[in-house]
């Protein structure tokens, strides 16, 4: 039978729907556009050389957004092979 964990006290755990209306929201708020055009423009590059002093909150923006995926560096093999 799995063992179901518990959650820490306090922590909430959102749906992606929820993660993605955050991220959506703090984007207008900070930049004036949506996520999906910062997530965009973040993978361009345009935001290399912005000064968070000059952007307050783009960090906390960073931090919200999903990372870009990306194949793991791990070398798939055979069970019991190595």
């Amino acid at each position: 039978m799995p063992v179901k964990l518990k959650s820490p006290p306090g922590v909430k755990w959102i749906t992606s729907g929820e993660a993605t209306a955050m991220v959506d929201s703090h984007a207008r708020r900070v930049l004036g556009i949506s996520a999906q055009k910062f997530i965009s423009n973040w993978k361009a590059g345009k935001y290399r050389k912005l000064d968070s002093d000059e952007c307050p909150g783009v960090i906390e923006l960073a931090m919200l957004a999903p990372l870009p995926r990306r194949p793991s560096g791990r070398k798939v093999t055979k069970r019991g092979s190595r």
